[in-house]
This record gives structure tokens, sequence and C-alpha cells, in this order.
């Protein structure tokens, strides 16, 4: 999905459809105290970061969702809370720096909870 469809299906949630889209997901027990709508995406994520021995390692992710303020990705290793990812996506243009919130093992995948550390940058 390029930047500007993702920026414009967030800024096009009305305050009805954000009410309309909590009221669901409350009613299904799945509502969370996120400030940002998240939209699902599909892209391939490159992560780099350095372990807790100080190695630099590097996977590669895919999206699951994806907001102003973060996203959640779906890697082949864990990585620990706190840390700082670096992350560029080649399909987004994407790239920019976040810190781990959350790793979560599913399904032989660990989805991680990235919180964006700033802006993301548009690459070429």
């Amino acid at each position: 999905m390029a930047l500007q469809s993702f920026i414009s299906r967030v800024a096009t949630f009305s305050n009805t459809d954000v009410a309309r889209n909590r009221a669901q997901a409350a009613s299904f027990g799945q509502i969370d105290g996120r400030h940002y709508m998240r939209s699902p995406i599909n892209a391939r994520f490159e992560l780099g970061w350095q372990d807790s021995r100080g190695w630099q390692k590097q996977a590669q992710a895919r999206g699951v969702n994806m907001s102003s303020a973060g996203a959640a990705v779906a890697s082949p290793e864990p990585i620990a809370v706190g840390s700082t990812v670096y992350i560029n996506s080649k399909e987004l243009l994407l790239m920019g720096a976040a810190t781990v919130r959350h790793c979560t093992e599913k399904n032989s995948k660990f989805v991680l909870g990235l919180e964006f550390r700033g802006s993301l940058v548009r690459t070429f």
C-alpha cells in the first residue's frame, strides 16, 4: 500500500466511524486503549537491532497493522521489550526507529508492538 493511500485511509475516518468501530470492538471484548486508529497492512519490513550481548541483528518481518504512532509486525525472532529497532520498508517507502513495547509469541512467529520514536522518513 502506498504512503498516500495509507494516509488517506487513516485521515478519512470521521468521529462517527471511530465511535462505530470502537463500539463494534467493545461488543466483542476487543477494545484497546490506543489513541490512533490502526490500519491493516501486509508489507515487508527489514528490522535491525542490537541484542543483549551487543551483537547487531537483522530480520525480515511482515507488517500486521500500522498507525502514525506505531505498528505491529510479525518477526521470526523475539526482540526484547524496550529495545530500539530500526525499520525499513521498501514497499511503503518508509524508514525510522521504534521502541519495542511488547513481544508476543503467536503461531511460531513473534508479534512485536512497535512505538515509533518520531516521524518515519520517506525513502526513495
